[in-house]
């Protein structure tokens, strides 16, 4: 039976003696415990947001993008015709 490059690699790591590591190495840092940020006492309120005002720019991307949009598709309908 014949094996794959992957299998004889995986079987000839097997057969290899265990890693020896240093005794600084077996050494696990400790990790620092979190610091707890104290909680607010009463919630914070939300203020109230003026969405035109926050998305006015919106409209006017719309626009552009629609004039866009409709400019490509008379292209096209134009170079159908000519191209048929």
């Amino acid at each position: 039976m014949r094996l794959t490059k992957k299998a004889r690699r995986t079987r000839s790591r097997a057969h290899r003696a265990p890693v020896r590591l240093s005794p600084s190495q077996l050494v696990r840092p400790v990790a620092p415990e979190p610091s707890v940020a104290p909680r607010p006492t009463a919630p914070a309120q939300p203020q109230p947001v003026d969405l035109r005002e926050e998305y006015r720019y919106v409209v006017a991307d719309l626009k552009r993008i629609g004039i866009i949009a409709a400019a490509m598709l008379a292209v096209l309908v134009v170079l159908a015709f000519i191209l048929v």
